[in-house]
């Protein structure tokens, strides 16, 4: 039996994370300085790997030993902090000309936003069989977020041409490790 424990605290500030963050003021880098998209305060992460089986007490093998033996279990459970999500308005509000158009709403600081707390519950199960002296075949089973938690990456960030927030401003739209449409229905 292994098990792990891994905690995380961190903290990740730039001016910008990637191409699609355009400055609001080329001209004033330092009023970019803000959390990074990649920024996740907090991350804990458990995994273990247990050995599962029954002995067998005699000196043939039943057929009970032999179905249930040989077999892991590795289960992994993730939690992170919510990750900052940039407020966009979709259109050229401060005249940048910058491409592409991410320009923010005025008054709105950079990466605002938050996706939500990351949940998951991950499990592989393995039987393996011996063959011969020295070969094994594996069977394996394997299960993603198990608790079917919405991990959100994106939310509607996008305000209207009004500045006024779109409808369903905020709501997620991207989820990874969740049912096809149980995140956008």
């Amino acid at each position: 039996m292994d098990i792990t424990a891994n905690y995380t605290l961190s903290k990740c500030l730039d001016d910008a994370s990637d191409y699609y963050e355009q400055p609001q003021n080329p001209f004033n880098l330092g009023s970019e300085r803000a959390l990074c998209a990649f920024d996740q305060r907090n991350r804990f992460v458990l995994s273990g790997l247990f050995e599962l089986g029954v002995e067998d007490q005699g000196q043939a093998k039943s057929v009970l030993a032999r179905t249930f033996s040989n077999i892991e279990l590795a289960p992994i459970v993730t939690v992170g902090s919510s990750r900052p999500l940039d407020p966009i308005t979709g259109f050229d509000v401060n005249f940048s000309h910058a491409f592409p158009n991410s320009t923010r709403p005025l008054g709105s600081p950079r990466n605002s936003l938050r996706t939500g707390m990351q949940l998951s519950v991950d499990v592989r199960i393995l039987k393996y069989f011996k063959i011969g002296e020295h070969g094994k075949l594996d069977l394996v089973a394997e299960g993603f977020n198990l608790l079917n938690h919405p991990n959100i990456v994106l939310r509607q960030n996008e305000f209207g041409s009004n500045l006024q927030a779109m409808s369903g401003f905020n709501r997620p739209i991207s989820a990874t490790h969740c049912k096809a449409g149980s995140i956008l229905s």
